[in-house]
């Protein structure tokens, strides 16, 4: 029987955890969320010689004094959990920075191994370490790694399992004689403690030094003990010695000897590379000026990039599900002789279901293969760096202007992307502002009204709208930061490093696409599936009713009475279309097709070759294939913005539902109102129902509060 060896894979964030816990496990890796938390979690088994190894993956974090939930999940998991070795990843050519978490590891008294990743790019900077005084002098094995390639792997699970049949404990950092001395006589008050034997020696004598707020606590429930009093003496003589707090003493103490040890390791082979290169770069896209311009022209690429690439896929996948198995699923009902209801059930209801889910998923794909690209490369830094400091008076931080921006393509995965920030009420601040961004989906409503009551300037209705959406995000996150979040937001400090500029390997690339796509089809799949059946449900039910009497016709007259100061409401029509415009903006457009009576409902007769129209098939997703391909290509070509022209017919009948005035209040309201099912589905995931609640609820109390004002307001002008 294989012996199990628990490891821990800890870093800062961004050194290359995952990927090296990919590469070792061949891509087999488990993706969960820890426990109350949407913090993901990636773990791994690996079977090496007599050994079976549990590979765990904790949140990068930059210390273990926490300020956000990944780093109390790694501090935690390290304390409580107390794994059988820890791998300490660092970035080797940000050396000393890494070291600053490394001296907090080792005092925990864990078996620790250092894996020191991007080898290459440390020694092409032209330098290299004395790995034999390294590990003596810190008592670990340290392992060379290029997590992107794979190169050394084999030895660091040798070390991994030396280290663990050895046992052997690390060597900490010492610091200055003083600190030192401060250090034995908080020992000397606490070492006849029980919980003296529980903690780290180390660790525990720093953080009743610092009157570390987590010990504290925890010290006082479990043992009644009052860390304050304890150690007040020792903690006032060390804030008067330095002239400042005993944490920041520590934290000097820590660089300090890091400086010390370096110069013991650190060997400069060679001048390196000239770095003139990325210090242009950086002098660009650092500077306000010129960088923020710049990131907005990037991410205007990144989704111009998803859309036009995606498109085609889209396309053939609408036409593969509800034009290949729709056709063969209708000619199978209709040979049985199932009644029109059950085949409008499965085809709209079922199978279109199926479709309208299924469209994301090259749209997505896309998108994250951008984004990966982006991150991987080190441009997301350096733009999170520059929008920092106006993002803060928004209660946000840098970080938070990417997932916003891509909220303007579509705004599930921008609500996915705030994943990337490090604390959970920067995420849920910045999921709430995400759908106040206009998606591409709100665009054809836009362009409808613009085409029927503002023919002369549609343009800049509808730039107006996209204008009025961000105005309306600051608006809101003013409000929310002043009120439900402030005092979340407070605690939060904005770290980030600047990494160097990299070409992100293949494989990181289809795993930064891969892992939220899947995520996506496992988890928000089902709750998209079932909204688009009720949609079904309440537009066809009782089925060959008029639009009218049908329940959602039924709701909307029941509802229109609220919606009569936005002027809108006068028309049952309006708020009908509305109410199936949840699953997705636009359809809103196919609904008053259907309510109105423009689409074509005449019975078409099904004719079926299997073998032809499956080679239709294979030849459209060929063709599909190609066309992606060309769009890489042609990315600089206009037509972001492109959009269907809705029917003559339509525009003549929707003209006779509204004024100038309530036609602008309508899109007002599709612009605000609540979020789609498909990012309501993702919310749902990542922040859970009564969040997922709220969000619809304060959209759509902005959208109606909104709308009344610009028809009131219009009706003097319009």
């Amino acid at each position: 029987m294989k012996r199990k060896i628990r490891v821990a894979f800890v870093g800062q964030p961004n050194v290359g955890k995952s990927s090296l816990i990919f590469r070792i496990a061949g891509g087999d890796v488990q993706i969960g969320n820890w426990a109350g938390i949407t913090v993901q979690k990636y773990t791994a088994t690996v079977n090496y010689g007599d050994y079976e190894l549990e590979l765990i993956d904790l949140p990068g974090v930059y210390s273990l004094s926490p300020y956000s939930p990944e780093e109390r999940i790694t501090r935690d998991f390290l304390i409580h959990e107390k794994p059988d070795v820890i791998v300490n990843v660092i970035e080797t050519p940000l050396l000393e920075r890494n070291l600053f978490l490394t001296s907090q590891l080792l005092e925990l008294e864990i078996p620790t191994v250092i894996a020191l990743n991007m080898w290459d790019e440390f020694q092409r900077s032209g330098y290299t370490l004395n790995l034999n005084i390294l590990q003596k002098e810190l008592n670990v094995k340290a392992v060379p790694v290029i997590g992107k390639t794979g190169w050394n792997i084999d030895n660091l699970l040798k070390a991994i399992i030396d280290t663990y049949t050895q046992g052997r404990k690390p060597k900490y950092f010492r610091f200055s004689q003083l600190v030192e001395e401060v250090l034995q006589k908080v020992w000397e008050r606490i070492k006849d403690e029980p919980f003296s034997s529980i903690f780290p020696k180390r660790w525990l004598q720093i953080k009743a030094l610092e009157g570390d707020e987590y010990l504290a606590k925890l010290l006082k429930e479990r043992f009644s003990f009052d860390l304050s009093k304890c150690c007040k003496k020792e903690r006032h003589y060390l804030s008067e010695a330095f002239n400042m707090p005993p944490d920041e003493v520590i934290t000097e103490e820590r660089y300090k000897a890091i400086s010390r040890f370096l110069k013991k390791v650190l060997i400069r082979t060679s001048k390196g590379r000239e770095k003139s290169l990325q210090d242009l770069l950086d002098k660009i896209l650092l500077n306000p000026y010129t960088g923020i311009p710049l990131f907005f022209l990037v991410m205007f690429l990144v989704f111009k990039f998803t859309f036009d690439v995606s498109a085609p896929l889209v396309d053939w996948l609408d036409n593969f599900i509800n034009g290949f198995i729709g056709k063969y699923t209708e000619y199978l009902l209709l040979k049985f002789n199932a009644p029109d209801w059950a085949i409008s059930l499965v085809l709209n209801g079922l199978i279109g279901g199926i479709g309208f889910f299924a469209s994301f998923i090259p749209v997505l794909s896309f998108m994250y293969l951008a984004l990966g690209l982006l991150e991987h490369s080190g441009y997301f830094a350096r733009a999170a760096f520059v929008a920092d400091r106006f993002m803060r008076h928004l209660g946000l931080t840098g970080k938070a202007v990417v997932p916003m921006i891509l909220g303007f393509g579509c705004n599930v995965p921008a609500v996915l992307a705030t994943r990337t920030l490090e604390n959970s009420a920067l995420r849920k601040l910045t999921a709430l502002l995400i759908p106040f961004m206009s998606c591409s989906a709100r665009l054809p409503v836009y362009v409808l009204i613009a085409l029927a009551f503002f023919p002369e300037h549609p343009s800049f209705v509808v730039f107006g709208m996209y204008l009025l959406g961000v105005a309306v995000a600051i608006s809101v996150a003013f409000l929310l930061k002043e009120t439900m979040f402030k005092k979340d937001l407070l605690e939060v400090p904005f770290i980030i490093e600047l990494p160097p500029y990299r070409f992100p390997h293949l494989k990181d690339l289809f795993r930064s696409m891969w892992t939220p796509v899947w995520e996506f089809v496992h988890r928000a799949g089902t709750v998209i599936f079932f909204a688009n059946l009720g949609v079904w449900i309440l537009m066809n039910l009782p089925y060959g009713a008029p639009p009218k009497d049908t329940l959602l016709g039924k709701i909307a007259t029941t509802v229109q009475p609220v919606f009569k100061p936005a002027g809108f409401g006068e028309h049952w029509e309006n708020v009908a279309v509305l109410i199936p415009g949840f699953l997705a903006k636009e359809i809103v457009i196919t609904s008053y097709g259907t309510i109105l009576g423009v689409e074509d409902k005449s019975p078409k007769p099904v004719k079926v070759n299997f073998w032809e129209d499956f080679k239709k098939q294979l030849k459209g997703l060929l063709n599909a294939l190609i066309r992606s391909v060309e769009m890489v290509v042609n990315q600089f070509l206009p037509g972001v913005f492109e959009t269907e022209i809705p029917q003559s017919g339509m525009l003549e009948k929707i003209k006779r539902l509204f004024t100038p005035a309530s036609a602008l209040a309508f899109i007002v309201f599709v612009l605000l109102y609540t979020p789609c099912a498909a990012t309501v589905a993702v919310m749902w995931q990542e922040f859970g129902w009564r969040f997922a609640l709220f969000s619809i609820f304060l959209n759509l109390t902005t959208a109606w509060i909104l709308s009344v004002l610009t028809y009131q307001l219009g009706k003097m002008f319009l």
